[in-house]
C-alpha cells in the first residue's frame, strides 16, 4: 500500500525541523550533567511556579477563650465526672459535691408548689356534683333542726316572714324619702299626709318584726340558733355556686409565687454543689479527686475553647503598615516538622508595644478551622503574612541570584550548551523571602549554577 506523497513530506518536514531541538536538548542535558559533575556547585533548572513576598513574625498559639472552674460552695467531693483533656459543652457537671439534704430540699419544694397548683386548679373549676348534694344536705338538716326546735315552724313560713319584714323596711324608707325631698308652698294637708304615709310603714313594719321575731322565737329556745343555721347552710351553698371570688384567687396566686421562689432557692443550693463547665471547650488543667474538702471560688482548673486557635505575633513597626485585616498568612511550628497551617490577620493592634527601644504592633491570626489536631496552646509559631503573590511564572531561588546593588542590576550563572558556566544579566520582578520572579534573561528549562557554600559564581570556564 503506497502512502501519501503529501504526507511523506509532511513527516519528513517535522522530523527536520525536530533534530536540532533534539540535539539542543540534548546538549543541555549533556552541559548539566557535566556541570553536576563538579561537587562544589549546585544545579537549578528554572521552571514556572509562584512566588510570594511575606513579613514574617514570631509568637505563641493562643486560646480564644479561658474559664476558671470553681464550686459555689464550700463542701466535701463526692464524684468526678471529668478529667484533664476532655472535651465539655457548657453546662457539663465536671464534679459535685455531697448533696443529700441539699437534693431533699428540692423534692420538698416542688412537692409544695404542685400542692399549691393544684389548689388553685380545684379553685377555679368550681364546685363538683357531690359538694353541692353535702351543701343541700346540710340546708335540710338545717330545716328539720329549726323545725324540731320551733315546735314544727315551717321553714317557708320563716322564709315568707322575713320577707315581709325586709319588704316593710324599704317601704319606710321609701316614705321618709318622699317625705324629706318634698318641696316647699304645698298646702299643709299634703305635709299631713305624707306624715301619716311614714307612720303607717313604721306601723306595719313593726308588725312584721313582731311576727318574724315570734316565728323564730316559736316554743322552743333553740329556734333562734336553728334559724341561723339554716341562713349559714344557705350561704354555703350559694358560695358554691357562686364560684371562687377575686380575693381566693389572688391568695392562691401568691401561694404558688411562694412556692416557686422556695423551689428556686432550693434548687439554687442544689445547683452550687455542682461544677459545672462554663464554655464550650477543653479541660486543659484539673486538680480535684474524691474526698478533697472544698472552699467557694477557689479555682480548680481551667476550660480552654480550643476552636478556633489563634497565634499572637509582634509585628515590626516598619512591616506592619503593608498588613490588612483578613489578609492571608501561613503558620509553622517549631515542635511540628513539615507543616504550614492557613490563617487570616483577624486584628491588628492600634497601639505599639515598645521594647528596648523597638516598636512592635501585636497582631492576632486566626487558624484555619481544619488546622492539625496536634497544634497545642502556649506553642512557638512562625507567622508568614503574605502581602504579595505572583503566579505561573519563571522564577529561582535567591541563593542562585547575584546582586549588584550599585548599580541595580541582577546575575546568575547559566550553564550553557559547551557546558561551561556563563553570567548573565536577568531582570527580577517581585522579589520574595526564598524566590524571586524572572522577567526577562531566562527561559523554562535553562539551567543555572551556584557555588555551595558561596555566593553565586561569577564565571566559571569548562575546564
Amino acid at each position: 500500500m503506497k502512502r501519501p506523497v503529501g504526507c511523506s513530506l509532511l513527516l519528513l518536514a517535522v522530523l527536520l525541523l525536530g533534530i536540532p531541538v533534539l540535539v539542543f536538548a540534548g546538549r543541555q542535558g549533556q552541559a548539566a550533567a557535566q556541570a553536576a559533575q563538579r561537587a562544589d556547585i549546585e544545579l537549578y533548572t528554572v521552571v514556572p511556579g509562584d512566588v510570594t513576598v511575606a513579613v514574617t513574625a514570631l509568637g505563641q498559639v493562643d486560646a480564644d477563650t479561658n474559664a476558671n472552674l470553681s464550686f459555689s460552695s464550700a463542701g466535701r467531693v463526692a464524684e468526678v465526672m471529668a478529667q484533664q483533656g476532655d472535651l465539655v459543652r457548657a453546662g457539663d457537671v465536671v464534679a459535685r459535691l455531697s448533696n443529700d439534704a441539699q437534693q431533699i430540699a428540692v423534692e420538698q419544694a416542688r412537692l409544695g408548689l404542685e400542692t399549691a397548683q393544684l389548689r388553685r386548679d380545684d379553685l377555679l373549676a368550681g364546685p363538683d356534683s357531690g359538694q353541692i348534694a353535702v351543701a343541700q344536705a346540710n340546708i335540710d338538716a338545717a330545716r328539720a333542726g329549726y323545725r324540731s326546735a320551733a315546735g314544727g315552724a315551717d321553714p317557708d313560713d320563716l322564709r315568707a316572714a322575713e320577707l315581709s319584714y325586709q319588704q316593710a323596711q324599704a317601704a319606710v324608707a321609701n316614705a321618709q324619702e318622699a317625705r324629706t325631698t318634698a318641696s316647699g308652698g304645698q298646702p299643709e294637708q299634703a305635709y299631713s299626709l305624707l306624715d301619716a304615709q311614714v307612720g303607717a310603714a313604721s306601723f306595719q313594719a313593726e308588725i312584721a318584726r313582731l311576727r318574724l321575731q315570734a316565728m323564730r322565737r316559736g316554743s322552743g329556745a333553740q329556734a333562734g340558733p336553728a334559724a341561723a343555721r339554716i341562713d349559714q347552710a344557705e350561704a354555703e351553698l350559694a358560695r358554691l355556686l357562686a364560684g371562687p371570688t377575686q380575693s381566693q384567687i389572688d391568695s392562691a396566686d401568691a401561694a404558688i409565687a411562694q412556692a416557686s421562689a422556695a423551689l428556686d432557692r432550693a434548687q439554687s443550693a442544689l445547683d452550687n454543689t455542682l461544677l459545672t463547665a462554663p464554655i464550650d471547650g477543653t479541660i486543659t488543667t484539673l486538680d480535684l479527686e474524691v474526698g478533697m474538702l472544698i472552699a467557694p471560688s477557689v479555682p480548680l482548673g481551667v476550660v480552654t475553647d480550643v476552636t478556633p486557635l489563634r497565634v499572637r505575633v509582634n509585628v515590626d513597626e516598619i512591616d506592619v503598615r503593608q498588613l490588612h485585616q483578613d489578609m492571608n498568612a501561613s503558620i509553622t511550628f517549631d515542635a511540628l516538622d513539615n507543616i504550614a497551617v492557613p490563617a487570616t490577620v483577624e486584628q491588628i493592634a492600634l497601639i505599639g508595644v515598645d521594647q528596648g527601644g523597638i516598636v512592635s504592633y501585636p497582631v492576632t491570626l486566626r487558624l484555619d478551622e481544619s488546622a492539625d489536631s496536634r497544634i497545642r496552646v502556649g506553642m512557638t509559631a512562625e507567622a508568614s503574612l503574605i502581602t504579595d503573590t505572583v503566579t505561573s511564572v519563571l522564577y529561582v531561588p535567591n541563593r542562585f541570584i547575584r546582586l549588584d546593588r550599585q548599580h541595580g542590576t541582577a546575575f546568575v550563572n547559566r550553564v550553557n550548551a559547551a557546558g561551561e558556566l556563563e553570567e548573565i544579566e536577568i531582570t527580577l520582578g517581585l522579589q520574595g523571602e526564598e524566590n524571586s520572579e524572572i522577567v526577562d534573561g531566562l527561559q523554562p528549562g535553562d539551567v543555572i549554577a551556584v557555588e555551595l557554600g558561596g555566593d553565586a559564581i561569577s564565571m566559571f570556564g569548562g575546564g
